[in-house]
């Protein structure tokens, strides 16, 4: 990724897009991605769930609450949009 960085820094805006897709094409095929999770996962296994840390968990709730999240909000904001409208309106806020 640094190398990505590091190539892009010099380029102009135009040129991205193709160092981009040429990076993407290289280095994020399914093996090397699979290959990464797998080794991440097994790091992590090591690290945080053997050892019997609180992460795991703490990476659970957090995941949890974003996923969560995401979820709901375009409906709650559709809620809060009807309300603004109903307030310029002069109708009830509900």
């Amino acid at each position: 990724m640094s190398q990505l960085v590091k190539e892009l820094s010099s380029k102009t805006v135009k040129e991205v897009p193709g160092i981009v897709s040429k990076y993407a094409s290289e280095n994020l095929t399914q093996a090397k991605v699979q290959s990464r999770f797998m080794n991440w996962m097994e790091r992590y296994r090591k690290e945080q769930i053997e050892k019997g840390t609180l992460k795991p968990f703490t990476d659970f709730v957090v995941g949890t609450f974003i996923f969560s999240y995401v979820i709901s909000w375009p409906r709650e904001y559709a809620h809060y949009r009807h309300e603004q409208e109903a307030k310029l309106k002069g109708a009830a806020a509900h």
